[in-house]
């Protein structure tokens, strides 16, 4: 280790890499594998029966005659996503007053009626749809059915059961705005869906649920309660006949309606942003870390949900692993993959000390990172199966557990057969699916962050661990309902850095702006609630530069290109060939060595070090790499190859021409000030195969004096680059002077001696010689 230390700046993705190979190899070692699970049993869906009645109403009957019991849950298709603006929470509020009284009887009779007979009735409401359900005795399932209608069809509404459970949602929300886990949860989905209905609170606020009227109830109701927008499954001890007898008798008359088309503008596109609330009292942080996912019934859903289930859920769970076995850094951590009829979303979850925050959330996003990059092994794939497949006898083990797997299945427009083949379709997902659908799905550098804790006790251990930009939204001035997420008239911070960037522009009138303080969107925008224009300051930058949303990120990325020598000279660089002398910090002591450095442009390199007295040689031709050392030459491993792309590609010529070409998204961030104070533009690169990237420009001189990053797997401290002494060789400008520092501690000083722009190289260079 103390070899590769003694490396080149621009070499240690290799040295890393090949320092986490050795360190996984030991890990292995000595510690045990977990035992394969039990072969599932067998397990059979038992008959059933789909009919759809002259009035639209879709019945399913499903045949289950082990216990004397029948299971009866219909679904509307309206939720808290068809909630009216100003009136967040009106879904949930009408779900939880139908069972108060229905059909002339009142809240008292209704329940004492139930109760005779044995029952349950419930009734909810969640983002796409409403349910009522109801479980009987099989000697009750004609009268079940009436009081099911009746709820479904013929509430109440009555004055007092409205405001009795309204103050009961209030003072629920009173008390969820006291939970950290409740705040960050509803932040995340807003800050994922952003104005799309999806991201809006469903459980309302005080104010909207205090601005509900009975009148809006009776007009939800009326609007969304209609046969051709129900599904009722009826699951339990009946004959095919009996089942569809009842429903007809019952709800045969139920008129149909016609129903208004609701459609809704797509969730913004992910972009990286973080955001922190902060809750001084707190001693732990709850961390949410995810992105838009894909809706329920798109083709690509189980090898995704495995994907996400080997990340953080059952079976496998590598967040889990990482943060809880390893780590000791939180009591579990998971993965959901939410679903949804629109859209979904994958989030990754946890909580732990405040002291543990930026180490925490740095190898969550290294986990999303790994998901992406690493292909997955088929022992962790099988272990994510097999538990899918294990459990999924106890999801239809009870009529209503039937009556719930049918349901969602019609709803979401699927085959019931669905259920049926559930295990074989579980089981024919490969690991090349799992591959394809993690490198086109999750996307680490777009990720959406929420954390919710002590700011003050984190937020210096956010910019160690390479989130140098976040927004500080204090508790009491969260607004789930405005673009910076801050009641009009509060200023928070942003960039790291109070009263800076978006918190500046935001302050004024109540809008928001881009980070640095560059543009506004206006409080008209706010108010029209429009998803495409209300995201406009965070929508992530175009692959294509002449349609990317960031003209002051280009501006920079331009004004860098031009300081450096001008695009003409930058393009036209071939090689580069630098001698070095280097001093490394290792824990022998200071270790002085002198490299060579042969890069020839795109992707070949060659570094000779030579130090106490014997030379190490390291090669890569763009696709296979070697080390030569004094017991011979060998192959470095296939999986540390992208590590080596990835050092190419944070090479400042390559990273400033193709954020130019648009090959990278530019973001602008905040700017930061140097150790005597000057305030410095910074403008952060990331792209396919690029972790974000931060470039920090000279003031004066448009040079860039300094880039951060994360390399080399989970769990590795920030890197930061520091150039200085800058000379013009050929027409470019070079840092003569370079240091680096791991986890703002110095490792490296190098100083280069030679330097030749474009000199011939031998091919053979970059050749395994010969054994």
């Amino acid at each position: 280790m103390i070899l590769s230390k003694a490396l080149p700046w621009w070499t240690r993705g290799l040295c890393l890499g090949l320092i986490l190979l050795a360190a996984g190899a030991a890990a292995a070692q000595t510690r045990g594998n977990p035992p394969r699970p039990l072969a599932a049993r067998d397990v059979k869906f038992p008959p059933y029966h789909l009919q759809t009645f002259p009035n639209g109403l879709q019945v399913v009957a499903v045949l289950h005659h082990e216990q004397p019991v029948v299971s009866m849950r219909m679904i509307v298709r309206a939720g808290g996503a068809l909630d009216p603006k100003g009136k967040n929470g009106l879904a949930e509020l009408a779900a939880s007053v139908l069972t108060q009284g229905a059909g002339g009887q009142s809240a008292t009779e209704l329940n004492g009626a139930i109760e005779f007979m044995g029952a349950a009735l419930g009734a909810g409401a969640g983002t796409d749809l409403s349910f009522v359900n109801m479980i009987v005795m099989k000697d009750g399932f004609e009268t079940g059915l009436r009081i099911l209608s009746d709820v479904a069809r013929r509430p109440n509404f009555a004055a007092e059961e409205i405001d009795r459970q309204r103050q009961q949602m209030l003072s629920g929300l009173q008390v969820s705005f006291e939970d950290p886990e409740f705040i960050a949860n509803m932040v995340f989905r807003r800050l994922v869906y952003g104005f799309h209905p999806y991201g809006m609170p469903q459980t309302g606020t005080p104010d909207t649920i205090a601005a509900i009227t009975r009148e809006d109830l009776v007009a939800f109701h009326r609007r969304n309660f209609v046969p051709n927008n129900a599904i009722l499954a009826v699951v339990g001890d009946l004959t095919e006949q009996e089942a569809f007898d009842g429903v007809k008798k019952v709800f045969g008359d139920w008129e149909r309606r016609e129903l208004p088309a609701d459609s809704f503008a797509a969730p913004p596109d992910p972009t990286r942003r973080v955001i922190v609330i902060n809750k001084p009292d707190a001693v732990q942080t709850e961390v949410r870390v995810g992105h838009v996912g894909i809706r329920r019934n798109h083709s690509d859903y189980m090898p995704l949900n495995l994907a996400a289930r080997i990340l953080g859920g059952e079976g496998a769970n590598r967040l889990h692993q990482v943060l809880r076995t390893e780590r000791g850094l939180t009591y579990g951590a998971s993965a959901d993959f939410d679903t949804l009829r629109e859209s979904g979303a994958i989030e990754a979850s946890t909580n732990t000390r405040s002291e543990a925050t930026g180490e925490v959330l740095r190898l969550m996003v290294d986990e999303f990172w790994r998901l992406r990059r690493d292909r997955v092994g088929e022992r962790e794939l099988g272990d994510a199966k097999a538990y899918l497949t294990g459990s999924f006898p106890l999801t239809i083990e009870t009529p209503d557990a039937i009556a719930t797997q049918v349901l969602n299945v019609l709803f979401y427009g699927l085959p019931i057969e669905q259920i049926e083949s559930f295990r074989q379709r579980v089981n024919a997902v490969s690991v090349d699916e799992v591959e394809r659908v993690a490198r086109s799905y999750l996307r680490p550098d777009r990720l959406s962050i929420v954390l919710v804790g002590n700011a003050s006790a984190f937020e210096p251990q956010l910019r160690r661990a390479g989130f140098d930009t976040f927004e500080v939204i204090d508790m009491d001035s969260l607004d789930l309902t405005t673009v910076d997420f801050k009641k009009p008239g509060r200023i928070g911070s942003a960039g790291g850095a109070r009263g800076a960037g978006r918190a500046r522009a935001a302050g004024r009138a109540g809008g928001a702006g881009r980070a640095g303080g560059a543009e506004d969107v206006g409080v008209g925008v706010v108010q029209d609630f429009s998803p495409a224009r209300i995201e406009l300051a965070y929508q992530p930058p175009s692959a294509a530069r002449a349609q990317s949303a960031d003209a002051d990120a280009r501006e920079l990325i331009d004004r860098a290109i031009a300081a450096k020598g001008g695009l003409e000279r930058l393009r036209a660089i071939r090689s580069i060939t630098a001698v070095t002398q280097a001093t490394m910090a290792a824990p022998e002591g200071r270790i002085d060595a002198q490299t060579t450095t042969y890069l020839e442009y795109p992707n070949h390199m060659r570094v000779e070090t030579t130090l106490a007295g014997f030379t190490i040689v390291q090669a890569y031709d763009g696709s296979r790499a070697w080390v030569k050392d004094r017991s011979g030459t060998h192959e470095v491993p296939g999986r540390m190859i992208p590590d080596l792309d990835a050092t190419f590609k944070r090479d400042t010529i390559a990273a400033l021409l193709a954020a130019h070409d648009g090959r990278i998204h530019a973001r602008l961030l905040p700017n930061v000030k140097d150790e005597s104070g000057r305030a410095r533009r910074a403008v952060e690169l990331s792209g396919p195969g690029l972790e974000p990237l931060v470039m920090n420009l000279d003031p004066d001189t448009g040079l860039v004096v300094r880039q951060t990053y994360v390399a080399g797997g989970p769990g590795q401290p920030l890197v930061e680059e520091l150039f200085s002494d800058y000379k013009e060789i050929d027409g470019v400008m070079i840092a003569f002077t370079a240091g680096v520092r791991q986890g703002a501690r110095p490792v490296l000083d190098r100083r280069v001696t030679d330097i030749r722009i474009n000199a011939p190289l031998d091919p053979a260079l970059f050749q395994r010689p010969a054994p």
